[in-house]
């Protein structure tokens, strides 16, 4: 083992340190033979404790045994800016200990033990099967978190779930899941370490008693966004994730709630991870994540009263339409304020969805609704839109049930019109209570049971144990019959290693340049902005895309690239580049990104060789696709991740295009990363207003101001919308008309058949619809006026069919377009009279 660090934490009042009376021993410290009484002065002591630690420090760099300097390194002579900061021999720095600061880590014992005050029982804030969940001040930063402890004896069934859940974790980001900060491994125990949620656990704040409203009752608007949240948060797993990841345990004691009552789902422990099955099945995935795919789904998992009715009647594969069905029973609690399975009410409404669905028939939805809600609360449209769209995902047929995306643009609009629900009386009640469940039938009714028999049926009809809270509450869990718990000394012997997590590092320029044949032309993947990508292949069979960035000596690139690394290796989306390592050696600059590419879409959209066009074209179903993901990368970037992100460089050279032509956003360089503060709102950190971007895919109004805003990376992603349609490049000096959004514009004015825009590659061989759709919707992203374009939200929308979205808004007037673009067309102008093409 090579020691490389020491790390020494010093209270905050170290200058005030006070020499104990009596010897204090810390936790597995060898004890002294002999403790001395020294008194001194508080402050007097604290300075020759770090008059000591300095001195010895100082000792042992001069033995040469301790060593600071790297190859390619240059010592620095101010001291006092040196340090966490790598300085290259061309003075390129980048701030190491923030690169990837937001991935999960591993904690040390030591940190958990001290932050928990010894893991104290004073400190537990949950508890379930796994073990407890304890509250912790890490000692390094007072940062709050909370630690889940596997208990030992659960043997390998529970470190089987530990281990999923951090494999399924760890590389999340969303706004609207509980992020993981790290994780522990000590002595066969297990730990991880999430973020501390000081509203605890939506159960805890929805089903309080009447006694215990002291700090009042979730009001409606707080539901709202909680519903909202969780809808957006499945909607990622599902289907923005280079494959979906299965809940299985969507349930309100998992749905977490931070300060501001935003809701952040947890509880990954039955996640399971599956191939996408639309458009990507030749993806493959990591090899860490196939122990925890298809195959491992078969066993039941859930809680009784969200579990889908298919997992109820025989052992079934876990679908995304079964964390739908969950879902739906959340959003009914969160409307009623009432538990999904609860003894305390009459026997005909124990069970919540039977209740709700029996109320649909007899045309009294809104009874359903928190009678703790106060009259004039809440709008009564609203509350029917969210008990419809709960009954919607309860289907009992699973097939009849919507996706997460549908009911995320759903939710986003409460005037949309919502499918009609059918007559539930031919539905089988989700679970019987009045026979035994042999003889129970599909179509029963509920019987008059006492509370004690209801309790028992459900039991036997789950064929699993069962624990109330207070005897009121019923709280199920459903494994599979044959499951078993091992011992915890058999589940010693056959124990796996626990698997790691791999973050962003630094990558040694010797390894890039054998990875990249030392950049040779055959490795030569495309130019980019600011550089050149090229193919390699690290450790063998690890392909990577390594940008190389030119200007060198530029001190705002240089900026720039130090930004890219803090940041791009926080983002995951199946739809964005994910980052591997940089390298800063030999005055290079150098990012790493997985690779698994063939082209560059501005490469193969606007390919032409030798003045002739190429052989090979992109199809129509393959652009189409490439526009709906790469606006599902967008807005996940504008909305749905921690921060909000203005990518501002947003171009056809900055889509990555995978074998299968799954489109991968990359080019975060100008990317500006706006933060959030205690009340949500977006904080910009960057306040030099510098225009940065590529000519022609900048709005008017940025050029002007250089305010980066979300919609002009709309505008930017409208340009690459008419670059895919028409084939043609956003700026072409070849053309009489250079600018492709005037040559657009002026099509629009003139009235001219818009279909004279397509592709002329394409030979007619493109979908009618959804070439109208696209081209309207390229003029609509880029209007000079940006309260006239889209969120992109609605764009996601507007490429699913929905165009009513796309009103024609008031149009721009030619004399109009022209001074708003005054800027652009000036120096096209004068770009002209050079003759440059």
């Amino acid at each position: 083992m090579q020691l490389t660090k020491i790390c020494i934490v010093v209270p905050s009042n170290s200058g005030e340190m006070e020499q104990p009376e009596m010897g204090y021993q810390q936790p597995f410290q060898t004890p002294k033979k002999q403790e001395v009484k020294v008194k001194h002065n508080h402050r007097a002591c604290g300075g020759q404790v770090l008059d000591l630690l300095r001195d010895f420090l100082s000792k042992l760099h001069d033995s040469g045994w301790w060593r600071t300097c790297q190859h390619g390194v240059k010592k620095v002579k101010n001291k006092k800016n040196n340090s966490g900061v790598f300085h290259d021999m061309d003075g390129v720095q980048v701030v190491s200990v923030k690169i990837g600061r937001d991935n999960p880590r591993i904690f040390s014992y030591a940190e958990l033990f001290i932050g928990s005050n010894g893991f104290s029982e004073d400190q537990v804030v949950g508890s379930g099967g796994f073990g407890k969940v304890y509250k912790a001040v890490l000692p390094s930063d007072g940062t709050v978190v909370a630690v889940k402890c596997c208990l030992a004896e659960k043997g390998e069934q529970f470190e089987k779930s530990f281990a999923a859940e951090l494999t399924a974790v760890a590389d999340l980001r969303h706004k609207n899941l509980v992020r993981l900060r790290g994780w522990c491994v000590h002595e066969d125990q297990l730990y991880l370490v999430y973020d501390y949620m000081p509203n605890r656990s939506l159960d805890r704040v929805l089903f309080r008693r009447n006694e215990n409203l002291k700090a009042g009752i979730l009001d409606w608007g707080q539901r709202v966004k909680i519903v909202k949240g969780l809808a957006a948060a499945l909607y990622y797993l599902h289907e923005q994730l280079e494959t979906q990841i299965i809940h299985r345990d969507v349930k309100t004691s998992n749905v977490m709630l931070d300060s501001n009552y935003n809701a952040r789902l947890g509880d990954f422990g039955m996640a399971r991870w599956l191939e996408h099955e639309i458009e990507y099945k030749a993806r493959k995935t990591s090899a860490r994540i196939d122990q925890f795919r298809l195959g491992d789904t078969s066993r039941i998992g859930g809680t009784i009263g969200y579990l889908p009715p298919e997992s109820l009647e025989k052992s079934s594969n876990a679908t995304s339409k079964s964390d739908v069905f969950s879902f739906g029973i959340v959003v009914l609690e969160v409307v009623s304020g009432r538990r999904a399975i609860d003894l305390t009410y009459p026997d005909d409404q124990i069970i919540l969805l039977d209740w709700i669905r029996r109320l649909s028939d007899q045309g009294k939805l809104l009874e359903a609704g928190d009678a703790r809600l106060p009259d004039g609360s809440y709008k009564l449209n609203e509350m029917q839109h969210l008990i419809h769209i709960g009954l919607l995902c309860t289907f009992h047929d699973p097939q009849f049930r919507p996706s997460m995306k549908w009911i995320v643009e759903a939710l986003s609009d409460f005037s949309c019109k919502l499918p009609a629900l059918p007559s539930f009386q031919s539905h089988p009640l989700y679970i019987s209570l009045s026979s035994s469940p042999s003889e129970t039938s599909p179509s029963s009714k509920s019987g008059t049971s006492s509370s004690t028999d209801n309790a028992s049926m459900i039991t036997n009809y789950t064929s699993s144990n069962y624990v109330t809270a207070a005897g009121e509450t019923i709280y199920v869990t459903a494994e599979c019959k044959n499951s078993k718990i091992v011992s915890s000394k058999s589940a010693h012997d056959h124990r796996r290693p626990f698997p790691g997590y791999e973050t962003p590092r630094e990558i040694s320029y010797k390894e890039i340049v054998s990875a990249t044949d030392n950049f040779s032309d055959s490795r030569r993947a495309a130019e980019l902005d600011f550089g050149t990508a090229y193919h390699g292949i690290l450790d063998g069979n690890c392909h990577v895309l390594v940008k190389r960035l030119g200007l060198k000596t530029c001190p705002a690139l240089r900026d720039r690239f130090s930004n890219e690394l803090r940041n791009l290796g926080r983002l995951h989306h199946r739809n964005l580049v994910q980052l591997r390592g940089w390298c800063t050696e030999q005055g290079e600059m150098l990012v790493v990104y997985d690779y698994s590419a063939s082209r560059i879409l501005g490469q193969l959209l606007l390919h032409h060789k030798n003045g002739r066009i190429g052989n090979r074209v992109l199809q129509w179903h393959h652009r189409y696709n490439i526009l709906k993901s790469l606006a599902s990368a967008i807005l996940y970037l504008h909305e749905e991740w921690e921060e909000q992100v203005i990518h501002r460089n947003i171009t056809s050279s900055a889509v990555i295009l995978e074998p299968d032509m799954n489109p991968r956003l990359s080019s975060f360089a100008l990317a500006e990363f706006l933060t959030r503060n205690e009340h949500g709102h977006h904080v910009v950190t960057d306040t030099s207003k510098s225009v940065r971007g590529i000519f022609g895919y900048m709005s008017p109004e940025y050029v002007e101001s250089g305010e980066a805003t979300t919609a002009a990376d709309v505008y930017s992603f409208g340009v690459v919308v008419l670059e895919v349609v028409s084939g043609q490049m956003a700026v072409d000096f070849r053309q009489p008309e250079a600018l492709l959004v005037k040559k657009v514009h002026d099509f629009e004015m003139r009235k001219r058949p818009l279909k004279e825009l397509a592709d002329i590659r394409l030979n007619g061989e493109y979908n009618d619809k959804e070439l109208m759709r696209l081209v309207r919707l390229g003029i609509a992203c880029t209007r000079c006026n940006p309260q006239l374009r889209p969120s992109m939200r609605q764009i996601v929308s507007i490429l699913d069919g929905n165009d009513k979205l796309l009103i024609e808004r008031s149009k721009e007037s030619r004399e109009e377009w022209r001074q708003r673009n005054a800027s652009a067309l000036s120096l096209v102008k004068r770009i002209q009279a050079l003759g440059i093409q």
